[in-house]
């Protein structure tokens, strides 16, 4: 007699496994597409969700840390390191809401699935050269390429995302220039952690001359005047590692070249400091980790 013939004779339902339990949940709370590849392929238990609205990820969110199951966004770059478990992929194709915002400066609101192409059309100039069918959120989560002080060229004003702990919030300019507090108590002691991170030791020795040689953009705290500070440039190049972004708000900037290549291969200084950046917004592990590069 089969198992499952026998659990129904005898009133036992068989055992579920954690993922197809995570699976089961996550296919009732989200609105979008789930796809679920399995949990005995070569790179483990895998899903991939396409949500089609912002409670679908936050439903995810709260799957993912229940079932520690790490969300990685669906085409950013890495390299990662080797997942330890079972993995969420999530493609924001779906959330691909473009609106300009009234105002004296033009300034554009986009959600993360938006093409370049769609950015580029709408005047957006820094979006040129690159692949019409790669998103907002690919481009945010790629290597940044602005000098060390220089990441007002990129055009990112604000950035709304959801941080490892569930927590919502908009990352803007900040101090001066600031026009809407901060609202969490994450962020609140996030961020002076952050500047603290930026004003010692490994902070200076990742900035050699024009280069930043960390991946993560600790620089935007210590911009170049006129430039101000603005935290939403901490996520240019986050890879997914640190946030899920929900929509960024944009104005157009020049096409900026990049800094050129380095002359040196990231330190110790460096190494250690990106390390503490991704425990500071990810103490967890929800997101993935990069692979940690040679000294």
């Amino acid at each position: 007699m089969q198992p499952s013939r026998r659990a129904f004779l005898l009133g036992r339902r068989p055992a579920q496994t954690p993922w197809a339990a995570f699976m089961q949940r996550l296919k009732l709370l989200c609105q979008g597409q789930v796809h679920d590849l399995g949990e005995d392929g070569p790179g483990g238990a895998q899903a991939i969700l396409t949500p089609l609205r912002d409670a679908d990820v936050a439903h995810a969110r709260t799957l993912c840390a229940e079932y520690r199951v790490v969300m990685v966004l669906e085409g950013a770059t890495g390299p990662y390191a080797p997942a330890a478990g079972p993995r969420l992929r999530i493609d924001p194709a779906r959330m691909a809401g473009l609106a300009r915002l009234a105002g004296d400066a033009p300034s554009w609101r986009a959600q993360p699935g938006v093409p370049l192409a769609a950015l580029t059309q709408a005047g957006l100039r820094q979006f040129e050269g690159y692949p019409g069918a790669m998103t907002l959120a690919e481009w945010l989560a790629a290597p940044a390429p602005w000098p060390a002080g220089g990441c007002a060229a990129s055009g990112v004003l604000s950035v709304d995302v959801m941080l490892a702990d569930g927590i919502e919030e908009s990352l803007g300019p900040f101090g001066e220039a600031d026009v809407q507090p901060l609202r969490s108590a994450t962020v609140q002691s996030l961020v002076p952690a952050l500047f603290k991170l930026a004003s010692g030791g490994d902070a200076f020795a990742t900035r050699d001359g024009c280069h930043w040689l960390g991946r993560y953009r600790l620089d935007a705290l210590k911009p170049d005047a006129p430039a101000t500070v603005n935290l939403a440039h901490l996520l240019l190049g986050h890879g997914g590692t640190l946030a899920w972004v929900q929509s960024v708000t944009l104005t157009d900037a020049p096409a900026c070249p990049a800094a050129g290549p380095t002359a040196e291969a990231p330190g110790l200084a460096t190494v250690r400091l990106d390390a503490r950046v991704k425990a500071l917004f990810d103490p967890d592990g929800r997101f993935p980790l990069f692979m940690p590069r040679a000294t």
